[in-house]
């Protein structure tokens, strides 16, 4: 290394001169070079039987992904999973698709996720117990320790799905009214059932994405010929909402009694925004109650410090 050093300084000029001329020299190279690499190519037939051979390659020779290997062992571990215990994979994938995952490796990355959480929860709490733990610590509360931050890495990501899904449902049951007024319209309008539920799909992708998503899915699923009735089931079971399976349900006694379907959409529509009405309510008569606990944990205590604190220093002063 210090050759190389005295090599190059070695090479430092006694002028400024040569460094300017190698500087130009470099210069027009850069810029003639692309106007000798373009001389001939001017026409555009020229220009075309170029590219397309290039087109041609990188269709033939597809860009290798960088998620492959994630996606391999996500596979893997749900294959692993599905054959040891189906019913809690079936479950789990459900869970998922009512948090917004649709992907089929969804199961597959969240047993991945759970794994590295209880691997990083241990090796966190030994770490901790090598480092910043107290000499006087046994081995036996090192090691609860190590079982304890395990147990938690590996069930916080369920209870951050259960979280991410009542997130979901609270959009779902907030923009499902709003479903309900355009089909309203729609129904008004003439539209068929299907094209209302494709056209509602596309206006709700801006103010409820998740469930516009679904909606989309529906409209999916009536075009590959599948029934409405079951189509609308299958929405219920991916929004996790009593509120879709009442509506299947209307849909198909207004089918088979042949009453009207914008009244009876009204009808539901205003039963609906009278329930979410009447949970709000519930909510606010809630709160004093549960405002109680604060205040009596953080403010009553302040409260009593001021004012027996005065007492107490004039009784000490006296």
């Amino acid at each position: 290394m210090e050759q190389l050093v005295l090599f190059l300084a070695s090479l430092r000029p006694t002028s400024l001169g040569p460094v300017a001329l190698i500087m130009l020299l470099g210069g027009l190279c850069a810029v003639g070079w692309p106007i000798l690499a373009a001389r001939g190519s001017h026409s555009d037939l020229k220009r075309r039987l170029k590219v397309q051979p290039k087109k041609a390659e990188a269709q033939e020779q597809p860009a290798p992904s960088r998620n492959v290997v994630r996606e391999k062992v996500a596979k893997s571990a749900h294959e692993f999973y599905a054959k040891s215990d189906p019913e809690n994979v079936a479950r789990l994938r459900m869970r998922l698709i009512q948090a917004g995952y649709l992907d089929p490796r969804a199961v597959g990355t969240f047993f991945l996720i759970r794994f590295g959480a209880f691997i990083v929860g241990a090796l966190g709490a030994f770490v901790f117990n090598e480092w910043l733990a107290s000499a006087d610590a046994t081995a036996t509360s090192r090691w609860t320790l190590v079982g304890i931050s395990a147990c938690a890495g590996y069930f916080m990501p369920g209870l951050i799905l259960g979280r991410l899904i009542s997130a979901k449902m609270r959009e779902y049951r907030n923009g499902f009214p709003d479903f309900m007024d355009l089909m309203i319209v729609c129904s008004d309008a003439g539209m068929a059932m299907e094209a209302g539920i494709e056209r509602v799909s596309k206006e709700l992708s801006g103010t409820y994405p998740s469930l516009s998503e679904n909606l989309q899915l529906v409209s999916l699923e009536l075009r590959a010929g599948r029934s409405l009735d079951d189509a609308l089931k299958s929405l219920a079971d991916r929004l996790n909402l009593d509120e879709v399976r009442s509506f299947a349900t209307l849909l198909q006694q207004s089918k088979e009694l042949g009453t009207s379907l914008s009244g009876a959409l009204r009808v539901f529509s205003d039963e609906m925004r009278h329930k979410r009405m009447s949970m709000a309510e519930e909510k606010a008569h809630a709160l004093p109650a549960k405002m109680s606990v604060p205040v009596t944990v953080c403010i009553l205590p302040v409260v009593l410090m001021i004012a027996i604190i005065p007492i107490i220093v004039k009784m000490t002063a006296d």
